[in-house]
């Protein structure tokens, strides 16, 4: 980003509050020297920027200044219209209602030369999201419960079984097509991940009636976490396709460390309740991948190869067997 369209992005931000040279350098990744001459230049041009000092400080522009709306070069166009097809490929989202008006307004003030100029390349951009089908019928409450730390009574459908559970949304997200909500649950005294779609009935619990929801929840999330004895390290090899199954997984994904050419190793702390996943995601992936330790893990997955064989063996008949 060059001088003139970083002291742009600066006013910009300091319209939306109070920002420090620190977050502003971390922000447009530049030095906070760099930051502090910028807002001198912004100064000798009369924008009316207030420095305040002490804890808490920082730079904000004076009550009621605003910028003159800018025009958006193509690259910063066709950045908003990537991140609006993102959203479009989710089957059911918050903004479902206003995604694709949103995205037509874009289009419609961007001028034609350079929506010439970005179509070549929004057309090699393209978001990896699976198709899938579902309506979020209680996105709504999750969302209103986030700021005011309030609680729902839901019925929640898992793989197992469905049952009624009071949790505190903590955040929503999005991934591999689908929505998540982290939150507290009272059930289970942790946080726990549930997915939105699985949500088949949310109500709104009194607020006389959470008080002591609250109280037990902040108790069970200020105790320590667990300790590393309660975790596992674990090696492997993996070949370039079982590299990419890894990095998908996004609590083990940035564990990868190539070592030889075509040849990754994976290692990572893995929670004792998380076992039973560890062993099969690397039977999953077979022979393209290799349990270096623990051995215990080794030896699961070599039973479970061993079970599977079995069962073929068990059911194979030769067609051409006669009596």
């Amino acid at each position: 980003m060059n001088k003139i369209n970083r002291l742009a992005a600066i006013v910009m931000a300091l319209q939306h509050g109070l920002e420090t040279a620190h977050s502003l350098a971390d922000k447009f990744e530049v030095s906070r020297r760099t930051i502090l001459r910028d807002i001198q230049s912004l100064s000798e041009m009369n924008v009316p920027i207030i420095a305040i000092s002490g804890p808490g400080g920082g730079f904000r522009l004076m009550e009621g200044y605003v910028l003159p709306p800018l025009q958006l070069d193509p690259v910063e166009a066709a950045t908003l219209i990537f991140a609006l097809e993102g959203i479009s490929h989710y089957a059911d989202t918050p903004f479902q209602e206003k995604r694709w008006t949103v995205m037509d307004k874009i289009k419609g003030i961007i001028p034609d030369d350079v929506m010439a100029r970005i179509d070549p390349m929004l057309q090699r951009l393209n978001h990896c999201i699976p198709e899938r089908s579902y309506i979020l019928h209680h996105l709504e409450p999750l969302l209103a419960c986030i700021p005011e730390h309030g609680w729902l009574r839901i019925l929640y459908r898992s793989a197992a079984r469905q049952r009624w559970i009071q949790i505190c949304p903590i955040r929503i997200y999005a991934s591999a097509g689908f929505w998540y909500c982290e939150a507290y649950s009272e059930e289970h005294g942790e946080q726990r991940l549930f997915r939105v779609d699985r949500i088949l009935e949310a109500e709104t619990i009194d607020s006389s009636k959470t008080e002591q929801l609250k109280i037990e929840a902040e108790r069970a999330l200020s105790q320590s976490p667990p300790s590393v004895q309660s975790s596992v390290r674990i090696k492997a090899r993996l070949s370039y396709f079982a590299m990419v199954e890894a990095e998908q997984d996004r609590h083990i994904g940035e564990k990868l460390t190539e070592v030889a050419p075509d040849v990754w190793e994976l290692s990572f702390l893995c929670p004792a309740d998380q076992w039973e996943w560890a062993v099969r995601f690397f039977y999953r992936l077979g022979r393209e991948a290799e349990v270096i330790e623990p051995e215990e893990l080794r030896s699961e997955i070599r039973q479970h190869a061993e079970e599977v064989s079995q069962m073929y063996t068990n059911t194979t008949q030769n067609p051409c067997t006669t009596t």
